[in-house]
């Protein structure tokens, strides 16, 4: 489990409940805590990548592209599981700020529709945001 993908479903999803997903902790039950801290200085020396990458409005220039709208659920996702860690990102934080701003967007995103999806991005039976 390598990627940082990986290591958020290892955070989010417990192995003893799901056991395909990996190696169980060595206290005998899913030890969230442990999990997160790792995953949480992962992001760390990940996120950057990511600050340098958005530089431009968009990840390929001044208007949205198909691949925008992944980037954006995708950190999204990271970034309400982790806020913290995202302190000293501004650039991805404007990136998430300017994505929920677009005309065709902002009124999606300011929907109580949108508000009750948003509460839920793993799987029912995750530990973490499984509601």
């Amino acid at each position: 489990s390598s990627g940082i993908n990986a290591e958020y479903g290892e955070v989010c999803y417990d192995r003893y409940i799901q056991p395909t997903l990996g190696e169980p902790s060595q206290i005998g039950r899913h030890d969230f805590e442990f999990y997160k801290k790792r995953f949480e200085q992962r992001l760390k020396e990940r996120l950057p990548k990511f600050q340098n990458i958005l530089v431009k409005p968009f990840a390929l220039g001044d208007i949205p592209v198909y691949v925008d709208f992944l980037m954006y659920e995708y950190l999204d996702q990271l970034y309400m599981f982790s806020p913290e860690s995202f302190k000293d990102c501004e650039n991805v934080k404007n990136y998430l700020k300017r994505f929920e701003s677009l005309p065709q967007l902002k009124e999606w995103f300011a929907s109580d529709e949108y508000s009750k999806r948003a509460t839920c991005v793993n799987a029912p039976f995750a530990v973490w945001n499984g509601k």
